[in-house]
């Protein structure tokens, strides 16, 4: 009997370990030489907040105060009450003394996984803390590289995806500084693994059956994108923009599917609605506890009123800070527009956030140059972390790196779209989102955070596309018939047949 070789199947196994076990080991040095430089900073005393040199082994009481009254305090303390078996309250003072109170002004997400956290590692210095930090953004590593494999397997474009994911200074700066028990943090997995699921379903969803409507049930995009509303769900009890996210996505689906992809439509539909389905199906819960504790069946009290009543219409001098991120913008344009919205809020009138909408749509139309100059001169805050405007003088570092990831974002599109291949909707759909959303935001460099979730992937696979045996080592189309040809989304590694 003669067997089959077997050599060069097992040659080309033990290949791919290797390389996956040198990825792995460039993600790992890289995020432990990150941790141990912040590490050092911190028993250095080189970070310092309002005067104070902040340590690690300061108790979470200590670290709270010294952070004022930053959202990042409030977290720690419904944290550590949590740990203590006080539940999500938050204390305060009250007449001299003091007490717990219910918290409700936020999701109860970020609190309660630090306060978790704290009970299993303990809660009595600000290392185990630190640590979270650590183990999130490895995480965080090792979903990016997950993500990145869905296009590439090049060990190179991986790698590079590792590294940028352990040293990205526009993330780590405020991950393992002032932000260290922020919702940033314990939001920045959830967000990832529900990219890493959407961009999943979203491939499945354009592979599907093109012929017939019952793609539209096609089990495996639906659990995919059930999947995704699932995590993103979880991502919302952090954030508020998860819902936002969610509702966004779908619409996006759904849009270009009418737009560009009829024969899809359905599966688009059933996608959208599962993703927004789920969502709402993990917030649920939550908005019943919270009606049982508050009587208000929401997840948080912040997010009904957080742009449409208060970023929008509050006096834009109420506050040293209003000024330069942005919030009092409907003020500004008209005084007495805010005075409308807010009568309209306080009288518990139906549909409040659509009378905010169509109140700053009038403003607009009323002032439309001061509108537009007042939104932009704020957007390198959003972007670049940039303060003052367009400044050169305030350029730094972040803003740097930020622009130089901006640029080959630029690139991998002008390089994907002149060779008729699909750009991943996941590296640019939050920052589409961001960009929709930016004339109603206040503007802070924390917001566009999610952004980086998939824009680390893009020097990878920018890498991957440019070398030699890469994708655009392909033929080219012929400038005659490019327009054509019909965009794929195959993988950048294998050149496709025209």
């Amino acid at each position: 009997m003669q067997f089959p070789n077997l050599r060069p199947a097992t040659g080309a196994l033990l290949a791919d370990r290797r390389r996956w076990l040198v990825v792995a080991a460039v993600l790992l040095s890289t995020h432990a030489c990150t941790a141990w430089y912040y590490a050092a900073r911190y028993v250095h005393r080189q970070f310092i907040i309002n005067g104070t040199a902040m340590t690690l082994d300061m108790t979470p009481t200590e670290w709270a105060r010294h952070l004022g009254n930053m959202d990042a305090a409030a977290y720690l303390k419904v944290a550590e009450n949590f740990s203590a078996g006080r539940g999500v309250t938050i204390p305060v003072i009250e007449n001299g003394s003091r007490c717990d109170k219910t918290f409700f002004y936020w999701g109860p997400g970020a609190p309660v996984v630090f306060g978790t956290w704290m009970k299993l590692f303990g809660r009595y210095t600000m290392w185990p803390i630190f640590w979270f930090a650590v183990a999130a953004q490895l995480l965080f590593g090792v979903v990016s590289v997950a993500m990145a494999s869905l296009w590439t397997r090049k060990p190179l474009a991986l790698a590079i995806v590792a590294v940028c994911s352990g040293f990205c200074p526009p993330l780590q700066q405020w991950f393992y500084g002032i932000g260290l028990t922020s919702s940033e943090i314990v939001a920045l997995v959830p967000l990832s693994v529900g990219m890493f699921l959407l961009a999943n379903g979203l491939r499945m969803l354009r592979r599907a059956n093109d012929k017939s409507w019952r793609n539209g049930l096609n089990w495996r995009v639906a659990a995919w994108f059930a999947g995704a509303g699932t995590v993103i769900g979880l991502f919302s009890l952090i954030r508020d923009a998860g819902v936002v996210l969610a509702t966004f996505t779908a619409i996006f689906v759904f849009g270009r599917a009418l737009l560009m992809d009829r024969p899809r439509l359905t599966g688009a539909a059933v996608a959208g609605g599962l993703l927004i389905a789920c969502t709402l199906a993990v917030r649920f819960p939550v908005e019943c506890w919270n009606k049982h504790r508050i009587g208000a069946k929401v997840v948080s009290t912040s997010s009904a009123g957080a742009v449409w009543r208060y970023g929008l219409w509050l006096p834009e001098n109420a506050c040293a800070w209003y000024p330069d991120c942005g919030i009092g913008f409907g003020h500004y344009l008209d005084p007495d527009a805010a005075k409308r919205v807010e009568q309209y809020f306080a009288d518990n009138r139906p549909h409040p956030q659509l009378y905010s909408f169509g109140q700053l749509l009038q403003a607009i139309w009323k002032r439309p140059v001061d509108a537009f100059v007042y939104r932009i001169v704020r957007a390198p805050l959003l972007w670049l972390d940039i303060y003052d405007g367009f400044s050169v003088q305030e350029c730094g570092p972040i803003a740097d790196w930020c622009m130089a990831f901006y640029a080959m974002f630029a690139g991998f599109c002008v390089v994907q779209y002149r060779k008729r291949r699909e750009i991943p909707e996941v590296t640019y759909l939050f920052g589409l989102l961001l960009v929709c959303a930016f004339p109603f935001i206040h503007c802070e460099f924390r917001y566009s955070f999610p952004v980086w979730n998939t824009l680390i992937l893009v020097p990878g696979l920018l890498v991957a596309t440019l070398t030699r045996n890469g994708w655009l080592s392909a033929q080219s189309v012929p400038s005659a018939s490019r327009s054509k040809q019909p965009i794929l989304p195959e993988s950048l590694d294998r050149p496709q047949a025209a």
